[in-house]
């Protein structure tokens, strides 16, 4: 499944929100323009510092240039500051309402299978719950992350790269024929790094449901002297995740470099 279709698949669960989803729209535009304040801010003083210069005017004609710029910058720092406060604000909200509506789909879901499913063993209660668990937090946590983090980033690299275009269309050119670089970059990374982020899944999923069993049959491994057995199983299954777990961090970091 690839990402235009996950979100076809959340659409449902976002949909009854839309309120919050154009307040947050209309936030980052708000953000993507004021990004660009400071490349503006910095030609409009350095057109008005040489047309000072040429005219042979001095410090006293160019206090208005230094009030204009100090106020045009309080004002971009007040306004990012309601707009950053404003995206997280809705961003959160829409996240803990996305998350309810989820799970409660899922138990809806659940209650519909057959005890088959419930009794293979890729669907034991510690791994199924492990599952539910972190599948709803990785699907609300994009959503979350789409609208406050990736949305923003793309407004804004559209409106510099629109003033780039603007102010000099070679460095326009220029900076476009990056983007398709950096997304392929990012698609090759998310590739390498989709098989151990499962083996990560599955090592959790193994950790959660070897702890379960640990309480469920404490009675028989009192009995039986088992503790060193399931301490040793456990130990097995950590050092694999935390394996798996260094390796992810690995693959990043080098990719990312």
């Amino acid at each position: 499944m690839n990402i235009w279709h996950l979100f076809q698949k959340l659409r449902p669960f976002v949909q009854p929100y839309r309120s919050l989803v154009v307040a947050t729209l209309i936030l980052t535009l708000i953000g993507s323009l004021t990004a660009q304040v400071n490349a503006l801010t910095l030609r409009y003083a350095v057109d008005s510092i040489n047309r000072l210069i040429e005219s042979g005017l001095g410090l006293a004609e160019g206090w208005h240039i230094l009030l204009t710029i100090s106020a045009i910058l309080l004002a971009k720092e007040v306004i990012n500051a309601l707009v950053q406060f404003g995206q997280k604000f809705y961003g959160e909200k829409l996240r803990i309402f996305v998350s309810q509506d989820l799970a409660q789909g899922i138990i809806e879901k659940f209650l519909t299978y057959r005890l088959a499913f419930f009794n293979a063993d890729n669907n034991q209660a510690g791994k199924l719950q492990t599952r539910i668990d972190r599948g709803i937090g990785s699907l609300t946590r994009l959503v979350q992350i789409f609208f406050i983090d990736i949305l923003p980033l793309f407004s804004s690299a559209i409106v510099a790269l629109g003033l780039m275009f603007y102010a000099n269309a070679y460095v326009g050119l220029v900076a476009l024929c990056i983007v398709p670089i950096y997304f392929w970059l990012t698609y090759k990374q998310a590739q390498k790094l989709g098989g151990w982020r499962r083996n990560l899944r599955d090592g959790r999923e193994k950790k959660s449901q070897g702890i379960l069993s640990i309480i469920n049959s404490i009675t028989v491994i009192k009995s039986f002297n088992r503790e060193s057995i399931e301490s040793d199983k456990q130990l097995k299954l950590q050092k694999e995740l935390t394996q798996n777990q260094m390796q992810t961090r690995q693959t990043s970091f080098c990719l990312m470099a």
